[in-house]
């Protein structure tokens, strides 16, 4: 599709020779020439602003997928860093998960031994055990869960990617089709006008 500036330049191009008279030829984006017909500066004037609206409204929708591909874009970010403050946050937890249960142990440990437990044998050591493993698994626990919050965060931002992508290319085709519809119904008043033989 082309740029907005290259369609106003055509635009403009073919408005300035339609106002100049019968003969004059104005090259067509595929190359073609088209012969104006002597047309009043009125009619000029017509389709003229009929080319410019069909400019302008096709460089809106151009613009429009524009704004929805970097709006797509940086909401794809902000889910990255999300996902990365996840995983920081999910990992200085389990740190203290860890430390909260060496802290218990060796409560623990020391409870037991001022008993006259023997700290490696029955009871004792299965408590240890017990807490270790409990720990352990807490630890495991809160590192999953940061995962899984990235995960979402990651997964969230490439659903936005992709929808601002799909916006994006609507934006494209609705400006395609106002060129396509404006091209049409210039063609239209072009041919009725050199019809009725003015």
């Amino acid at each position: 599709m082309c740029e907005p500036v290259t369609l106003a330049t055509l635009a403009t191009a073919a408005t300035t020779a339609g106002s100049i008279g019968a003969g004059a030829t104005v090259a067509g984006v595929a190359g073609a020439t088209a012969t104006t017909a002597g047309l009043t500066a009125m009619q000029a004037l017509a389709l003229g602003a009929s080319v410019g609206g069909t400019v302008l409204s096709a460089s809106s929708a151009y613009q429009q997928s524009k704004v929805a591909e970097k709006t797509a874009e940086n909401n794809a970010k902000m889910a990255e860093y999300a996902a990365q403050d996840a995983q920081r946050r999910g990992e200085e937890e389990a740190i203290q998960v860890q430390r909260k249960g060496a802290a218990l142990k060796s409560a623990q440990r020391v409870n037991l031994a001022s008993k006259g437990l023997d700290l490696g044998y029955g009871t004792a050591a299965d408590l240890q055990d017990q807490t270790d493993f409990f720990t352990q698994s807490d630890v495991a626990t809160t590192r999953d869960n940061a995962r899984r919050e990235a995960w979402n965060s990651r997964a969230r931002g490439q659903n936005m990617l992709a929808q601002g992508r799909a916006d994006a290319l609507n934006s494209q085709m609705t400006a395609a089709g106002s060129l396509l519809g404006g091209a049409g119904q210039v063609a239209g008043r072009w041919y009725d006008y050199t019809k009725k033989g003015v």
